[in-house]
């Protein structure tokens, strides 16, 4: 039973390690501060109210979150949550039966966390990567249909219409919203909740702006384009570099595991002994405690590279 309340320490060690405040751009709330202008359609004084875009209370955060959730999963999401919960369990079943040998609901449930998390997490990484992609064609088809003369509500009918993806139906979403007289503010407000990254912030505040203040709103969007482009390719040549070292650490974190599983076929005895012997522990400690800090050193130097 030590040793796994050992692993659950240290899996709740790394969760927190993982989700500790990083270090985030504010310009936001910067620019909300700073920023002001002469008595427009704000009560506050701005052209733009920036504020709204980021402050919400945490309750609405939650259901934000989970209305997004539901997207990602797609069609029949509670079913498929459900059956993912049931997966997971019987895999802790098996690998209590097999490593452990301890008490199941409380290895299961230290799985289903470590499980949802990181499926939470992949969801999440999944959704920004096809945002990524798709949203410099929008911004290109706008600033297209800007530059022929079409007003920015029919712009963004047009993007909705003409292009495929979360990013299209979410436009398309918009110039439906538009259409029925929903305030232009309000509309945008609900598309930052659906898409909350800094490039899509950055894209409403100069929509915002330009509504009220006008301007050239595709030199501002070609701009915006170029940005987000740079920032991909920069992305991609950090991957690219470190790719070897993030490879090299898979594998070297993968080795000890994999040595198990083959020593479990081929010595059943020793296996034993290192597993479940109170002799045999010690090894099995220093096995993991040991994979687990080197892993935990190799991902906050890759966490380090900008």
């Amino acid at each position: 039973m030590t040793y796994l309340v050992l692993i659950g320490l240290g899996v709740i060690a790394i969760l927190l390690a993982i989700m500790s405040p990083k270090k985030k751009h504010t310009y936001l709330e910067e620019f909300n501060r700073t920023v002001l202008v002469s008595n427009m359609a704000s009560e506050t004084g701005q052209a733009v109210d920036l504020k709204s875009l980021s402050d919400r209370t945490w309750q609405q955060v939650i259901g934000e979150k989970w209305s997004n959730l539901h997207k990602q999963i797609g069609r029949f999401s509670y079913i498929k949550m459900a059956l993912f919960v049931v997966v997971v369990f019987f895999v802790a079943v098996e690998i209590n039966q097999r490593f452990f040998r301890g008490n199941v609901y409380l290895v299961a449930a230290i799985l289903e966390i470590c499980a949802l998390f990181v499926a939470y997490n992949w969801l999440q990484k999944r959704e920004k990567e096809m945002f990524e992609e798709s949203f410099p064609d929008a911004l290109n088809m706008l600033s297209s249909a800007v530059s022929s003369g079409e007003s920015i509500m029919h712009a963004i009918m047009y993007v909705g219409k003409s292009l495929d993806g979360d990013v299209g139906s979410e436009f398309k979403l918009m110039g439906e919203r538009l259409q029925l007289g929903e305030s232009a503010d309000e509309v945008l407000r609900k598309s930052c909740r659906r898409f909350p990254y800094p490039s899509f912030h950055f894209f409403v505040i100069t929509l915002r702006a330009n509504m009220h203040r006008g301007g050239q709103l595709k030199d501002v969007i070609n701009r915006l384009n170029r940005l987000m482009f740079d920032a991909r390719a920069i992305e991609k040549k950090k991957y690219a570099l470190t790719s070897e070292a993030r490879m090299s650490a898979k594998i070297v974190a993968a080795i000890p595991f994999v040595f198990l599983l083959i020593m479990q076929t081929l010595s059943p005895a020793n296996y034993e002994f290192v597993m479940f012997n109170e002799q045999g522990r010690p090894v099995l400690y220093y096995l993991l405690t040991s994979e687990a800090l080197g892993i935990f050193i190799i991902w906050m130097l890759m966490r380090g590279v900008r």
